[in-house]
């Protein structure tokens, strides 16, 4: 259960057992909030999750606002009446706070120029190609690795089942991305073990030299395998 409240920070709401809950404060009346003996509180908010516990949100000096990320992940429902646990609960936890603050200045609105948006990695309908297979192979490297090697056959488009489903075969962007996590992915597997910190720590690996590309796939991979690691 996630809840949002406003109310000065320190509410008891998330002491309820797999609740998530948000208090938010005026930034003027936690300044004008002085308890005797101490000095005012940059503190707007404060976030409790049974994940990293409470959390106080702060507004930073010159910020205007305060961006708080959250992030979701599927956990087991338990009940004290004998019930069967079930996995249909949603737990949210905090992942990070941004300080939101003005840009520069502008002399007119003639001053402000269009930015230049660059290409597309990948068009959408490749991107969602690209993530089912990732999603697929991380799945398999975790709870059965001996799939692994046949769906990277069946990804990289080596056998004939595209023609004989009427699938179009991999674009060009498309397959060097998929050949960029096939080889992750068969790096992980040394002499037939699996070692899964060798490929978290070869996608958090800073690669100056690699292209768009490749970046998007990295980044692909790393997503669909954390999403299958904390399940």
């Amino acid at each position: 259960m996630v809840g949002c409240a406003a109310g000065p920070p320190g509410s008891l709401a998330g002491d309820d057992p797999g609740s998530a809950v948000g208090t938010l404060s005026s930034y003027g009346m936690v300044q004008r909030s002085r308890p005797h003996g101490r000095d005012s509180s940059p503190v707007v908010g404060l976030w409790k999750d049974p994940v990293r516990g409470l959390r106080e949100i702060p507004l930073e000096p010159g910020a205007q606002g305060v961006l708080l990320t959250l992030c979701g992940d599927r956990v087991t429902r338990r009940s004290a009446d004998g019930r069967y646990p079930v996995d249909n609960v949603t737990e949210y936890f905090a992942v990070s706070v941004f300080q939101v603050r003005d840009g520069p200045a502008k002399s007119s609105l003639t001053d402000l120029q269009p930015t230049r948006l660059a290409p597309r990695a990948l068009e959408n309908d490749g991107l969602t190609i690209l993530t089912g297979w990732a999603q697929a192979l991380a799945e398999a490297l975790v709870y059965d690795p001996d799939c692994v090697e046949p769906l990277l056959l069946d990804a990289e488009g080596n056998t004939q089942w595209r023609a004989m489903l009427g699938i179009p075969e991999l674009s060009p962007q498309l397959s060097q991305a998929m050949h960029f996590v096939s080889e992750a992915l068969r790096g992980a597997l040394q002499n037939g073990n699996l070692n899964l910190d060798v490929l978290h720590i070869s996608l958090l690996e800073d690669r100056p030299a690699e292209d768009a590309l490749d970046r998007l796939a990295r980044r692909v991979l790393r997503s669909t395998l954390d999403q299958v690691r904390t399940q």
